[in-house]
């Protein structure tokens, strides 16, 4: 699925969380997110990317426009393959459009030159099986990426696009001590499962979005431009999904009473092969993701149900009645792992049917 960053607004941007903030007194940590996070580049990701520009997937979030480097990108791959082959990407880019499917594709290879499916089934996500259902893909990828010169490409632009992505590094520790805080869990938690986080900054995606993926026993968290500048934000989304899905697993009789609210709201969602404790799960982590965010930026109530609405027309239809909930998770001393069945219980479907029917007859 892809999630859009950028519908929160900062009034201010802080380094520091306050922490006195929360209900619980702050923990002291003893593992850093220097073990947790890589912040290395993949020019799979970077192949990919360009492949899918070089393809006609020129949509943008952002209306001032692109990233300048996506747009210079876009300028020097011009001219770079033929004209039967571009329409040959462009046939492609038609039937396969949506950028995540190419970018969880492509890591799912071996990489260049050849980039044949390279992944061990038992620890990747489901997106593996149905990507790599579509044999043409790692051939055209390679093909791209001889015929399009893409090693030189990948020299000229790596060191800009790393500076980039490291200039995020420094907030991964904040980021990971507030959503533990918050959550009230363990200090080790996030290490208990052994994934490495691979973030990956990558500007010549629209702006606003973010993507992730397990595959081989590891995260890939890949992230669009953003307008404001990096702070510990950026992260928030990406570690609460590691709290989340669990839980999700955990309570799947009380998820799977809710699900059939998934008909009502597929059509709105922007995900292929997303399913529904997919959706409760993002759910979850986008209200906490909220919660988080106006503490850091002393967002107003009005900014926020703003937010939860658009969110709420995108297809994430408990996102509202989640986040309201938080308020009384934030007050009541337990930890979110102990508290998530009880909000779970107190959602009602027959609610929820009715809210999200009378929204969409008065849009």
């Amino acid at each position: 699925m892809t999630k859009q960053h950028g519908t929160l607004k900062a009034k201010s941007i802080s380094l520091l969380f306050l922490l006195s903030l929360f209900s619980t007194t702050a923990t002291t940590y003893g593992q850093n997110a220097s073990n947790l996070f890589d912040f290395s580049e993949d020019v799979r990701v970077f192949a990919a990317y360009a492949m899918m520009n070089a393809a006609g997937n020129g949509g943008e979030w952002r209306r001032a426009g692109m990233d300048p480097i996506r747009s210079q990108l876009r300028s020097d791959l011009a001219g770079r393959v033929d004209s039967s082959f571009e329409a040959k990407l462009r046939a492609f880019n038609q039937s396969h459009g949506r950028i995540l499917e190419t970018y969880e594709a492509a890591l799912l290879t071996s990489g260049p030159p050849d980039f044949h499916w390279s992944y061990d089934r038992k620890t990747t996500g489901e997106i593996g099986e149905d990507v790599s259902s579509d044999s043409a893909l790692p051939a055209l990828l390679a093909e791209f990426y001889n015929k399009a010169n893409v090693a030189q490409l990948w020299d000229e632009y790596r060191p800009l696009i790393q500076a980039e992505n490291n200039k995020y590094k420094p907030f991964a520790d904040e980021a990971m001590e507030e959503v533990l805080s918050y959550c009230r869990l363990d200090s080790n938690y996030f290490y208990s499962d052994g994934r490495l986080i691979h973030f990956e900054y990558m500007p010549i995606l629209p702006y606003f979005t973010s993507m992730t993926a397990w595959i081989n026993g590891q995260v890939y968290f890949i992230v669009g431009p953003q307008e404001q500048k990096p702070d510990q934000s950026i992260f928030y989304y990406l570690l609460l999904n590691r709290v989340t899905f669990p839980l999700v697993k955990k309570n799947s009789r009380d998820v799977q009473r809710l699900a059939g609210l998934f008909d009502a709201v597929k059509s709105k969602l922007d995900m292929k092969d997303g399913n529904w404790n997919r959706l409760v799960a993002e759910c979850f982590s986008e209200a906490m993701d909220m919660r988080l965010q106006k503490r850091l930026y002393d967002l107003s109530d009005s900014t926020l149900q703003a937010s939860l609405m658009t969110e709420y027309k995108y297809g994430f239809i408990l996102c509202p009645t989640i986040y309201s909930d938080l308020a009384k998770y934030e007050s009541s001393g337990v930890s979110f792992t102990e508290y998530f069945p009880k909000i779970l219980k107190s959602i009602d479907y027959h609610h929820e049917i009715e809210k999200w029917n009378n929204f969409w007859r008065k849009e």
